[in-house]
């Protein structure tokens, strides 16, 4: 019994130095929030969640109306993912190895001659089997280099980085109701981004 209990001890603090704390920064950012708004900080994520459900009215983009008696409920979230805070060398580490990457990415331009193609609204229309062939050769190529690419950290918050995902700004395209959800998100991202470090 004793060993697992010096287990425990060991394991204990590598577990807590691997994952940033709160920390003031956070704890000021979750002041300042709008009302009726509220930040879940875990270890690895930190959430902004409106603490009312929405209902999707359109697609901000869409221009379609909404079904019959209204859309979809929505949680509206902006997600972020938090890492202890990357070092300088971290960071210009980071840069180096995309910049190498992108270098790459914009070379396939030209192995590809996807330049070439004819394109309409900025994507490319291949015009017939040859440009086809050429475009999915390119896409595939592309999407196996661009998966090297490495996640910078958006800024740092106190003691931690915070990422930005796929997913974080997603629900900003949704128009909804209430209809200050949206503005009120932007209130969010600008008071992160004047915390940022």
């Amino acid at each position: 019994m004793k060993p697992a209990i010096g287990l425990v001890v060991v394991l204990a603090p590598a577990l807590a130095a691997a994952q940033p704390a709160p920390g003031p920064a956070l704890d000021d950012l979750e002041r300042a929030l709008p009302p009726g708004w509220t930040m879940l900080a875990t270890g690895s994520e930190l959430v902004f969640r409106h603490d009312r459900p929405c209902y999707v009215t359109t697609a901000a983009h869409a221009g379609k109306p909404a079904p019959a008696g209204g859309g979809p409920l929505v949680t509206f979230e902006l997600r972020f993912r938090l890492e202890p805070r990357w070092t300088a060398a971290q960071i210009t580490a980071a840069h180096q190895a995309n910049d190498k990457v992108e270098r790459e990415l914009r070379a396939l331009v030209g192995k590809y001659h996807v330049d070439q193609i004819h394109h309409v609204k900025g994507k490319p229309q291949p015009a017939n089997p040859d440009e086809q062939a050429r475009l999915a050769a390119y896409d595939s190529e592309h999407a196996r280099i661009a998966k090297r690419l490495v996640p910078v950290p958006r800024c740092a918050l106190g003691d931690a980085s915070l990422f930005a995902g796929e997913d974080t700004y997603a629900q900003l395209q949704l128009a909804l109701d209430p209809p200050e959800v949206i503005p009120e998100a932007h209130r969010i991202l600008a008071l992160i981004e004047q915390r940022c470090r």
